[in-house]
């Protein structure tokens, strides 16, 4: 339908002044257009909704009530398929000739056929027909007036390369480009020149999300020609998938930016506006494919799909227990173990009663079930010293230190986990420390910034703080889980120690690692005193790793150096 050339006169004015901005975090400048469809839908529309879908653009339809009434299912598949739905009056008529009243029902007739056509209850963005409007239709609308910037003049050319040409030459960041998907030209017209912008960095959206994208609100009753922007806000992320296996079978966890809704389904389907609606994570056993989006609003603003094809649950991973010097493993299904180190198969021993474990052999074991994969692997040793441990084999070189220092009880474990291979942190290594020194009386109160006496560790950072040992940052915190390197640790045992600096064969003997130009200043003479008592060795024969992170294992071994000392 022919628009009035005045209305592309008023094009050059940006009525932003009258919209309050939002506030958000901005992401680098991202060159953004709006495309607009007028009129339809109509005969093109749905091969048209098929080309966007191959080139994951959204656009906005202003559609006639009366052809919106013809192609209701056209309406839906726009809208579903994440496209923003806005009104163009039922008729198409010069607002400016109408009574207030007239202006309303011309409106509120085309809401009723998009909302029964999309399923929902929404306000609807208006074009004013030919871009007509005056201060009284303009406070009719009772919603946001959205004009156009580009016009491609698609109604008058009927030619495909005249409509691509105008989208290329013409359209700027923030531009609202103006075509009508009732032509037949238009439509390989304007594919080509979706797939120019494209190719020129544009990111295609939907009107709100233009305005949203740009900081601002859409006012009732202000023209919206053109949304340039100095910064752009994000794009609606999607959903992410992540599933858990738990003791109580496989979880689905979904997330996606705060303040949308996440929409989802299980079975491989496109998710729609009437699909599940997610709110906290769901079991999911069987083998599925999930699809989810996330929205900010149904009607033009959705995230692209996620989607994540799972297999079958594993089954519940057993539980063992010992009872004096057996091991006993319970389970939902067969159980099948081994005692020799090696992964536990569906062909390994099965379990029918209690096993021997003898000190210092673990126990590993697997469930299985029809319908499952094999559950999680599940280990257990009965130390020589009478511990337990679900991750401390006893080929491993540091099992007897770690059974050392936990039966002394410098160190403990979570449950019968003792996390070896874990970063040691500042906290750990003060509740080490205060063990060894016989876990002396604390006195004072703490006025560390980031620790408080409800820490079960607070005695032992308060004695390690008191004694120089371990010492604040600048800002005062201790930073009690941070993780803590070589050079650290060996200062805050010199620290201990009351160590004084060693010279001579000792300072030659740290010189002898190529990495020993790596060490601080202000762990050097540290260094130097740990390497000459042999508290610690070297990463390799000729590197210290002064930066190296300590390990759990590590510690354990270094804290019965120290004691030996």
């Amino acid at each position: 339908m022919k628009k009035r050339g005045a209305a592309l006169l008023l094009a050059l004015v940006v009525m932003l002044g009258f919209i309050p901005p939002t506030h958000a975090a901005a992401v680098p400048r991202q060159k953004l257009a709006a495309i607009t469809f007028d009129d339809g839908p109509g005969p093109y529309t749905d091969g048209l909704l098929d080309e966007l879908a191959k080139r994951g653009v959204v656009v906005t339809f202003f559609m006639q009530g009366r052809n919106a009434e013809r192609y209701s299912a056209v309406v839906k598949k726009a809208y579903e398929a994440g496209h923003q739905i806005a009104s163009h009056t039922y008729d198409h008529p010069m607002l400016t000739g109408l009574s207030d009243t007239a202006i309303q029902n011309q409106l509120t007739a085309t809401a009723n056929v998009l909302n029964r056509a999309t399923g929902g209850n929404h306000s609807y963005m208006v074009r004013p027909p030919y871009g007509s409007t005056d201060t009284r239709v303009l406070s009719a609308l009772h919603a946001p007036a959205i004009l156009w910037s580009v016009d491609t003049r698609d109604w008058e050319s009927r030619n495909a390369d005249a409509v691509c040409r105008r989208i290329v030459n013409d359209t700027k960041d923030g531009s609202i480009v103006l075509l009508h998907d009732i032509h037949a030209t238009t439509i390989p017209g304007a594919l080509r020149g979706i797939d120019a912008l494209l190719d020129q960095g544009y990111e295609l959206v939907t009107v709100s999300e233009l305005l949203r994208r740009r900081g601002f609100d859409a006012i009732p009753g202000v023209k919206y020609y053109r949304i340039p922007g100095s910064t752009t806000l994000p794009e609606i992320s999607q959903p992410s998938i992540l599933p858990a296996d738990t003791a109580g079978g496989r979880f689905i966890t979904l997330s996606a930016d705060a303040g949308t809704t996440i929409y989802y389904t299980i079975d491989g389907t496109t998710p729609t506006s009437h699909s599940a609606v997610y709110t906290r994570p769901f079991p999911l056993d069987e083998a599925a494919t999930v699809k989810t989006f996330a929205a900010r609003t149904l009607n033009g603003g959705r995230s692209r799909v996620s989607t994540l094809t799972l297999d079958v649950s594993r089954a519940k991973a057993p539980v063992i227990t010992v009872d004096g010097c057996q091991a006993v493993i319970s389970a939902s299904g067969e159980v099948h173990y081994t005692l020799d180190g090696t992964a536990p198969t569906a062909y390994s021993e099965r379990y029918t009663a209690p096993v021997p474990l003898p000190a210092g052999v673990m126990v590993r074991a697997i469930a299985t079930r029809p319908g499952y994969r094999d559950s999680q692997t599940v280990s257990l040793l009965r130390s020589h010293r009478g511990n337990l441990f679900s991750d401390v084999p006893p080929t491993e070189w540091y099992y007897h230190d770690v059974d050392e220092v936990v039966s002394q009880k410098l160190m403990t474990t979570e449950g019968h986990a003792f996390f070896p291979e874990r970063a040691a942190t500042r906290r750990e290594v003060a509740v080490t420390l205060y063990h060894l020194a016989g876990t002396p009386n604390t006195f004072g109160i703490c006025s560390i910034p980031d620790v408080t006496d409800a820490d079960p560790a607070y005695a032992a950072i308060l004695w390690a703080v008191d004694q120089h040992i371990l010492t604040g940052f600048s800002d005062g915190a201790i930073r009690p889980d941070a993780s803590v390197t070589r050079e650290q640790l060996a200062t805050m045992l010199f620290r201990m120690q009351g160590a004084v600096p060693v010279g001579g064969s000792s300072q030659m003997r740290l010189n002898s690692f190529e990495d020993c130009g790596s060490i601080q200043d202000y762990a050097w003479n540290a260094m130097g005193w740990a390497v000459s008592k042999g508290v610690l060795q070297g990463v390799s024969d000729t590197k210290l790793g002064p930066g190296v992170t300590v390990t759990r294992a590590q510690l354990a071994s270094i804290a019965l150096r120290i004691q030996a000392l």
